[in-house]
């Protein structure tokens, strides 16, 4: 038994080892998940040894240091996924008398109850390092770059800047705290770029990630890959760059043997990206591929959000109330970065179904639990609030609620002036959800709605290139008309538009109120012409991937590589050197000679033309 359990513990070693080395070439990314395993094993044959051997004699004890056994047993556990299991042996681990010391052990038990999507505890470990007096300064750099990062996470910018500078101010004084500068520096770029100066706070996240290039930290890599891809897909909505850093990001990642974890928070971030722009097709290869990792905990609650915003969109109750109910059961031990996503499609999934009770439940429960800095995911919030409400009004399921509405009247108030004093591309994508709600409070207030502010609605998400929320805007635009009898040919030609939007992102629900609105105006939206095809990229030739390249000039091409790794016409022009309206011309004619009609498209063809 004691050479068993010798071989075991060296085999455990190797793949520990082997995962590190293998994180950070890309050779093998299944090690962390063997080291896993074969550590549980050493643990089980050091704890439970069998009473009688094979051949009838009674095994020898087994000198071993248990402690140093769930120490491995519980890392190796976390890197693979397998974040319940981590807290359990860290349990374990900290029963033991030769046990790591108390500060680590918060430490690390903050990280895996994060990593698990449990942030309310995890938040309470971190505080309790950086509030206690015998923890060492490298313990309370590392607290205090996890915090910001877990801040950043729950949407509480304001508090995640101040972590982070807090943290750098403390790394400055640690030597070998690289990996807490990489966190540090994310979570202050994304809070500035956020409430102050969004080029500034680009800048910040992409030294960061520059930093975590150089170091090599896998982690270090995935960390500043996932902050910044987050930002740019979301609050300041340059969506197609993000998509492209998102899923770049991921094959880094995946690379660096990161798969179950941060490549699937990645992909979940491409795929919101993806939906947004209305390429839902696309966005669902992208989930399929990140659900076949089978991950868990925090990465799992990301992906199944992401997979139920396209069952919502899709119309699909069942799939949808099966993502939304795993989310609810993951998220019973805390989770609140992702309580309010969770609410805003539950009160969208329950409004397809006419049942606008539910949806005021959630959005007003969304509206009691809310203390994020994010105004975007807020005015979303509110949107579907007053949604709910002008619908039930006008389809008189629920006598209307004064009380819910007036709380719904302060959200929008809170979050016109909070986007105020936030960065100019947060106000900018505020501004459309505060247009829909504008919208939808002429609807509470005269029973058929303004059609004025459905137009302005309307052309807001189109500037925006959201087209889900244009077509809406442009049903209930012509719902408006119709209701005052005027402009008949204006609402059927709106009609037709928004049926032609709805069935081209195969948004079954929207396109069947559509149609009922439509028949009952007595307009045929099916004899419109149908959307123009999205030309796709062309398939890769058998010859060299180069020769997809060859219509484009070596300006051009130094152009598609900027474009691949992200960055905006802006950002491109300040490296060439050249204005942001030449980068613009480029882009265009690198489109035109790709056939492609994105930067995502152009950026697949850039990738898989690469040598090697």
């Amino acid at each position: 038994l004691g050479l068993l359990l010798v071989l075991v513990i060296h085999l455990a070693l190797f793949r520990t080892r082997w995962g590190l080395r293998t994180r950070s070439v890309g050779e093998h990314p299944t090690a962390d998940a063997e080291a896993h395993r074969h550590w549980s094993a050493a643990l089980t044959l050091a704890t439970e040894p069998p009473a009688v051997l094979p051949d009838g004699g009674r095994p020898e004890p087994v000198e071993v240091d248990r402690a140093e056994l769930l120490s491995h047993a519980a890392e190796a556990a976390h890197h693979s996924g397998e974040h319940a299991r981590a807290l359990t042996l860290l349990e374990e681990l900290a029963a033991e008398e030769s046990g790591p010391p108390v500060c680590a052990l918060h430490i690390r038990r903050a990280r895996y109850l994060a990593a698990a999507g449990r942030s309310a505890p995890a938040e309470e470990e971190y505080r309790r390092v950086l509030a206690s007096p015998d923890c060492t300064p490298h313990e309370r750099c590392t607290a205090a770059a996890r915090l910001a990062e877990l801040l950043l996470h729950l949407g509480r910018y304001a508090e995640a800047g101040e972590q982070a500078r807090e943290a750098l101010a403390l790394a400055a004084d640690v030597p070998g705290s690289t990996s807490e500068v990489v966190m540090a520096s994310a979570a202050l770029g994304f809070s500035e770029a956020f409430l102050e100066d969004p080029a500034a706070g680009l800048a910040v996240m992409r030294r960061a990630l520059d930093t975590a290039e150089r170091s090599g930290g896998p982690e270090d890599v995935a960390c500043a890959y996932l902050h910044l891809a987050d930002l740019m897909t979301g609050p300041l909505n340059i969506l197609e760059e993000g998509v492209v850093v998102a899923r770049r990001g991921a094959e880094r990642v995946a690379e660096l043997g990161l798969g179950r974890t941060w490549e699937t928070r990645l992909l979940a971030v491409a795929t919101n990206g993806l939906f947004r722009v209305g390429q839902w097709a696309e966005a669902e290869k992208v989930v399929a591929a990140a659900l076949r990792h089978r991950p868990s905990g925090a990465d799992a609650v990301e992906l199944l959000l992401a997979r139920c915003r396209l069952s919502v969109g899709y119309g699909d109750v069942e799939a949808s109330d099966r993502d939304l109910e795993a989310v609810a059961t993951m998220l019973a031990g805390g989770g609140a970065r992702h309580v309010l996503p969770m609410l805003i499609l539950r009160a969208g999934l329950s409004m397809w179904q006419g049942r606008h009770d539910l949806a005021r439940q959630a959005v007003q429960r969304g509206l009691t639990e809310s203390r994020s800095d994010d105004v975007i995911v807020l005015a979303t919030l509110a949107w579907h609030g007053l949604r709910a409400e002008a619908e039930a009004a006008a389809g008189r399921t629920i006598e209307p609620d004064p009380n819910a509405v007036r709380r719904l009247r302060e959200a929008v108030d809170r979050v016109t002036r909070k986007s105020a004093r936030a960065g100019a591309p947060v106000r900018y994508v505020a501004d459309g959800f505060l247009a829909l709600c504008d919208a939808e409070l002429s609807r509470l207030d005269d029973g058929r709605g303004d059609p004025a502010l459905w137009e302005r609605s309307a052309l807001e998400w189109d500037r925006r290139n959201h087209p889900y929320p244009a077509a809406y805007s442009r049903l209930r635009q012509a719902e408006a008309l119709l209701g005052r009898r005027s402009r008949v040919a204006t609402a059927g030609k709106l009609l037709r538009q928004a049926y032609e939007m709805a069935q081209s992102l195969g948004a079954v629900p929207l396109t069947a109120e559509i149609r009922t609105i439509a028949s009952r105006a007595r307009v045929t939206v099916d004899a419109a012409p149908g959307p123009a095809p999205v030309p796709r990229p062309r398939a890769a030739p058998a010859g060299p991937a180069v020769d997809e390249l060859a219509t484009l000039t070596a300006r051009e091409r130094e152009v598609l590589a900027a474009v691949a790794e992200g960055l905006t016409n802006r950002e491109i022009g300040q490296r060439l050197f050249i204005s942001e309206r030449t980068i613009g011309v480029h882009v265009s004619h690198i489109f035109d000679k790709l056939q492609v009609r994105t930067r995502v498209q152009a950026s697949a063809i850039f990738l898989r033309s690469r040598p090697g």
